[in-house]
């Protein structure tokens, strides 16, 4: 960016991580913040999947609040149904700006007031249903408190994963635990990275076949992972427990296949 600024291109924009969709990663967002501030960028934070949690652990998320804007997706940890997602605003002006034709807000003819101006007129989708109706619908039915404690229970239900993983000896934690997704593998006593990614690749499909539980993939640093993310208010400490014990089925079948 300083690069840019001696040559006269204008820095845009800073983009920050509020937990990333492999890990649950948190960006160190205050100290990001300095960065656009700095060089008079827009500060954007992507939240798609973990900006959510600071409904329940706001500490993790020190400097969020310094945001431009924010995006989330309430269907990822918000319960709700595909596809909602949500843009936030600091200065909901500057998106009404940014999309007018003269690059000048322009006030509707019948003069409302801004907080009841049409948001297909602040942004580049047009057609849509009303997704926001389910959310809101949802918001004022269950409450915020709900939302609070549901999603406190999915970051305990992903800790005590975490922890079972920990004390399994064939099984080994590939990242920290930040929010509510776990990263791990079964490790036995294979020693080469390559048979382990096959070895996990081959555990992973024979669980979705087997149906008792669901479990996605990552690959963090060339290296195949099973990855289990808690992001469901109906999730129980059996259903967590389960997933060890499957794991460990599924290997040792694995193993006298072979």
């Amino acid at each position: 960016m300083r690069r840019d600024t001696e040559r006269g291109v204008v820095p845009i924009a800073v983009v920050g991580s509020a937990g990333t969709v492999n890990t649950g990663a948190i960006d160190p967002l205050a100290e990001i913040s300095a960065i656009p501030a700095h060089f008079g960028a827009w500060f954007h934070i992507d939240g798609a999947y973990g900006a959510l949690g600071a409904i329940a652990a706001p500490h993790k998320f020190p400097g969020i609040d310094r945001a431009d804007s924010l995006s989330l997706d309430p269907h990822k940890w918000l319960y709700q149904s595909i596809d909602c997602g949500c843009l936030l605003y600091r200065d909901a002006s500057v998106a009404q700006r940014a999309f007018s034709h003269s690059g000048e807000y322009v006030r509707p003819l019948n003069n409302d007031p801004v907080e009841s101006f049409a948001f297909f007129d602040e942004s580049i989708e047009l057609s849509r249903r009303f997704r926001a109706l389910k959310l809101w619908f949802s918001l004022r039915y269950h409450g915020l408190a709900a939302f609070r404690k549901s999603i406190e229970n999915d970051l305990q239900h992903a800790q005590r994963l975490g922890s079972a993983i920990e004390e399994t000896p064939d099984l080994q934690l590939m990242a920290p635990i930040e929010l509510s997704a776990v990263c791990f593998r079964y490790v036995g006593d294979i020693h080469t990275e390559d048979d382990l990614n096959r070895l996990n690749s081959g555990i992973l499909r024979r669980i979705v076949e087997r149906g008792n539980v669901y479990l996605s993939n990552a690959t963090l640093q060339s290296r195949f992972c099973l990855r289990a993310c808690v992001v469901n208010h109906r999730t129980t400490n059996s259903d967590i427990d389960r997933v060890v014990a499957e794991v460990l089925a599924v290997a040792k079948e694995e193993d006298d296949a072979n």
